[in-house]
């Protein structure tokens, strides 16, 4: 017998013969028939890169100490300390020193100095990136000096001039706000600024009105400075938690605030990372939509997270390395890249107990990176690495059993810009050409900037309670 459709497949067949046959039909009849072609693909204003922002001018010449100022420059005492209303001046209780020299020129004929190290100099700039140019040095006698700009990020370490010699130093400082520009319609959703949870961030050196300037160690003698707002140079923007995030004041941090003194004065760095958050929360807080309004092309974001993401305990941010951590770093990629930067994933450093405990969020980083193809730098394998040569010395890089002192932030800068070299060539040209490469088996020892005053300044506020608890025993080593 031959096999006949059963009668649904043949109504089905008919229907879409005759609607294949019902223009010809139409037509036959007089009726117009306006075929339907399909729309070319419009490009969504959505998916396009943001503009700049429109430039803003901003530009300082200060000669600081006794003598005649240079042509165009503005003459700072010692004694004068910063106000709103001004706009410049020293800060923070800073103990300064004015010392005259005899000279010809007008920005060596004087300078200032730290009756009591270190001193701040603040400036109030609108945010943006901020070219520094300072001179330093003594006609008379040998200058030390370190640099630091806002929350700690070490531009510089250990400057020395011999008697009767000076230098200039040039750097990108990065200067932001909490409130996020353009805000939200008011009928559409978003916020107007950062939130921020834990104690004593919103009185940060990175959110307040002014660009502030550290100079540290023995005998800082600063004669000139220049500050020149440049927002064409890449800006590299670091999203993390607390192993991530910048100290509240003093010499040490995370690895993001001792990276800028690895980069040449070509390109800013803005650790937006802080205590507390996961991918999930740096996105729903606000912070991630902070980082939007401020990039732009050809600028860098850097992100780690694992730590606080590994948290059960905590419903509202916890992540799940399989699923919902993938999601969140999906937002990430795709945000980035509509924008035109580039991303960098960067596992999370592994805990002083050395095991698995942010393991699975590592590797589930490393397989959305190859599967998006996007650059990783594996800090996880490396800090294991690095942990295990420490050996019984493991405890001099960390405070507790997660968080690191100034020295495990410094070899992990170290370790991040080896992995910048190796994975990031479009970052890795920023690094200085000096730079020594640490291989992880070999840890160095800590450098001499780690034992300088901290000056004063918020200590940083703990957590909310619970936060950053290690998953490993309190016996642990």
């Amino acid at each position: 017998m031959k096999y006949r459709p059963p009668l649904s497949s043949r109504a089905a067949a008919a229907a879409v013969k005759g609607l294949t046959a019902l223009p010809a039909a139409l037509a036959a009849l007089g009726v117009l028939v306006i075929s339907a072609l399909p729309l070319p693909a419009q490009p969504r204003p959505e998916d396009q890169a943001l503009p700049p922002p429109p430039p803003v001018q901003v530009e300082f010449k200060f000669d600081f100490g006794p003598g005649k100022a240079g042509a165009g420059y503005v003459q700072i005492p010692a004694d004068l300390m910063y106000s709103s209303e001004r706009g410049y001046g020293f800060d923070f209780s800073s103990k300064t020193a004015g010392m005259e020299r005899a000279g010809t020129e007008p920005t060596a004929d004087g300078f200032v100095t730290a009756a009591e190290s270190p001193f701040f100099f603040s400036v109030k700039v609108p945010e943006g990136n901020y070219r520094i140019t300072v001179t330093l040095g003594d006609a008379q006698g040998e200058s030390r000096t370190t640099i630091r700009t806002e929350a700690g990020h070490l531009m510089a370490a250990d400057i020395v001039t011999a008697p009767g010699k000076f230098v200039t130093c040039t750097f990108i400082a990065n200067v932001r706000r909490p409130q996020i520009l353009p805000p939200p319609p008011k009928n559409a959703p978003g916020g107007t600024a950062v939130h921020m949870f834990l104690a004593g961030e919103a009185d940060s050196r990175c959110w307040d009105e002014k660009l502030t300037i550290e100079f540290n160690g023995s005998r800082p003698c600063l004669d000139a400075m220049e500050i020149v707002k440049d927002d064409s140079v890449p800006t590299v923007f670091v999203a993390g938690d607390s192993t991530v995030g910048d100290p509240r004041h003093g010499p040490a941090g995370n690895w993001p605030t001792q990276l800028c003194q690895f980069f040449k004065p070509e390109v800013a760095v803005c650790n937006s990372a802080e205590g507390g958050e996961t991918s999930k929360s740096f996105i729903t807080g606000q912070r991630f939509d902070k980082v939007l309004s401020q990039m732009k092309a050809g600028d860098f974001f850097l992100i780690q997270f694992g730590h606080n993401d590994s948290k059960p305990q905590w419903p509202q941010s916890y992540t799940d390395p399989a699923t919902s951590f993938k999601a969140y770093l999906q937002v990430f990629i795709a945000e980035t890249r509509r924008r035109g930067a580039i991303l960098v994933l960067v596992t999370p450093m592994e805990r002083r107990s050395n095991g698995d405990t942010v393991g699975p969020w590592a590797r589930a980083m490393r397989e959305v990176a190859a599967q998006e193809k996007v650059p990783l730098i594996d800090q996880w394998t490396m800090s294991k690495d690095l942990w295990t040569a420490l050996g019984p010395q493991v405890g001099t890089a960390f405070n507790d059993q997660t968080h690191l002192n100034g020295y495990g932030g410094y070899l992990l800068s170290k370790l991040i810009i080896r992995g910048i070299k190796a994975n990031v060539p479009g970052l890795a040209k920023f690094v200085v050409d000096d730079f020594k490469d640490m291989d992880p088996a070999h840890p160095e020892s800590p450098p001499e900037y780690l034992q300088q005053s901290p000056g004063p300044g918020v200590p940083r506020g703990g957590p909310r309670a619970g936060a950053m608890v290690p998953a490993v025993p309190a016996t642990s080593p």
